[in-house]
């Protein structure tokens, strides 16, 4: 456990330690076994997660996930893991549809916040990476069997579906230039978090065509909500607001009003197509599983040193 009692030590004075220490930005602030992460990194790392609208104490995640990726990254290392020509390209293009993005988008999000394209890079290699070596270790435990998907759909036909109502404030970026909507939307993020009316901020400032609703979207399945936003939006709480995020063309904030429960309608699928979708379900459920299980491990082994 040494690992993760280091870890969880530095996380705790990271804040206080990160000021001092940042004259030469590219100096160690951790190693994590034989891998270092820079104060450079750290901070990189703090502005990519604000600028997807990260929750919470952003710059203890930064440097968790830092951690992590060092140790995802050697234990690629370790199973001679190398990733094929063009794979990062790919992991940028499924980063950016799993938020409803383009590459493009992305790549306007990180110049207009002073980011490094390495630090996206990196980001999206360390990903690509954990998931050949969960893939290597445990794909054949996580497979599931013809009678574990006859269970899931069994299961499927009756169980209830989330679904989650939402508000928006839509800010595009071609109105006042990225700048000045990037500052604009952090105000009013600002704002709400001080008690300010979001109905009257969405009517305001929000060019969606739900402004007039009050920013009210049309309530949808929390699935069909692309799968970095679901995560986010799922861990909050009705009234709870999102900071902003980006999307196509400029930059929202999300307000969750209600979560329910509905019954499933019925499906358009073939039964084959239903099984091959529960399958995959299934898989992805269970290596993401085992995924974190090893990786708790190899954090508790690790010898995290401040430097």
């Amino acid at each position: 456990m040494r690992g993760m009692i280091i870890l969880l030590a530095f996380l705790c004075t990271a804040t206080a330690v990160g000021p001092a220490r940042a004259a030469n930005p590219y100096a160690a602030a951790y190693t994590v076994n034989n891998g270092v992460i820079t104060f450079y990194d750290i901070e990189q790392r703090t502005m990519f997660l604000e600028a997807l609208g990260a929750p919470g104490d952003v710059r203890e995640l930064a440097i968790k996930q830092l951690t992590e990726d060092r140790l995802k990254t050697q234990a690629a290392e370790s199973l001679g893991i190398e990733l094929p020509e063009g794979a990062i390209e790919a992991g940028k293009e499924e980063f950016a549809t799993g938020r409803g993005l383009t590459v493009e988008d992305v790549d306007r999000v990180l110049e207009s916040r002073g980011i490094d394209q390495q630090t996206m890079d990196d980001f999206v290699e360390a990903g690509i990476s954990w998931r050949e070596v969960v893939g290597t270790l445990f794909r054949a435990r996580a497979s599931p069997t013809e009678e574990d998907i006859d269970a899931a759909l069994e299961f499927s036909a009756t169980a209830p579906v989330e679904v989650v109502q939402l508000a928006e404030i839509a800010i595009p970026f071609a109105e006042r230039g990225e700048p000045e909507t990037l500052a604009l939307a952090d105000r009013i993020h600002a704002d709400l978090t001080r008690g300010a009316n979001f109905a009257e901020m969405a009517r305001r400032y929000s060019r969606s065509s739900s402004a007039e609703r009050d920013g009210l979207i049309e309530p949808l399945p929390a699935a069909q909500l692309p799968a970095a936003m679901r995560s986010q939006i799922l861990l909050m709480r009705p009234g709870q607001v999102t900071p902003p995020m980006p999307i196509s063309g400029g930059v929202a904030i999300l307000k969750l009003v209600s979560v329910r429960q509905e019954a499933p309608p019925p499906s358009e699928q073939t039964e084959e197509e239903r099984r091959e979708a529960l399958r995959a379900k299934l898989f992805n459920d269970r290596i993401t599983a085992f995924g974190q299980g090893y990786l708790q491990e190899l954090v508790s082994d690790a010898l995290i040193t401040e430097r």
